[in-house]
């Protein structure tokens, strides 16, 4: 009976009714996946950053000891009118305080022609950064020049902000 009391539908609002619900739907489906592409790209970032901040705490080894073995071959040069060269994990009679780091996941030498310090990783079961290679490394020359060594054109491997505004201010005090 109370069917007979309701009122009957048109096709025309049944139409009408079925496309303001589609037209909710998509409403809600559209700002869900909106959401969810905002949350997606804030981890994306969050995990590049922790990335870099990983791979600077890796290399942080890497980065000093060759800032070092600069200040030790200017120090060296100015006494003796020469740099000490020396090859991937041997040691330098020279340079008394220069440590080949055995131990560490780098290797390091100084080219006496260049005026260039390279630390790289010692091979890929010291790959620091992951991308089995071994690789990866950096370079910085007697005149406070930084570079990414070639095997880490990837931008794994790279000097800080700090590392940079601090050969900038060396090179400024030297001319």
């Amino acid at each position: 009976m109370a069917d007979e009391n309701k009122p009957q539908l048109t096709e025309d609002e049944k139409i009408e009714r079925k496309a303001k619900l589609f037209r909710i739907i998509s409403r809600i489906l559209i700002v869900v996946s909106v959401i969810v592409i905002g949350v997606f790209i804030y981890y994306a970032i969050g995990t590049k950053e922790n990335i870099a901040t990983q791979t600077a705490f890796d290399t942080e080894e890497l980065r000093s000891k060759i800032k070092q073995i600069i200040n030790l071959e200017i120090r060296y040069h100015q006494q003796h009118g020469e740099y000490a060269g020396f090859k991937y994990l041997q040691l330098s009679k020279e340079l008394s305080q220069y440590n080949p780091a055995i131990a560490g996941n780098f290797k390091y030498k100084f080219d006496p022609d260049t005026g260039t310090a390279t630390g790289q990783e010692k091979d890929a079961s010291h790959d620091v950064n992951g991308d089995v290679d071994g690789n990866d490394g950096l370079t910085l020359s007697v005149n406070w020049e930084a570079d990414v060594q070639e095997g880490s054109k990837g931008g794994d491997f790279f000097w800080t902000d700090e590392d940079i505004a601090y050969f900038e201010k060396r090179k400024a005090q030297a001319q």
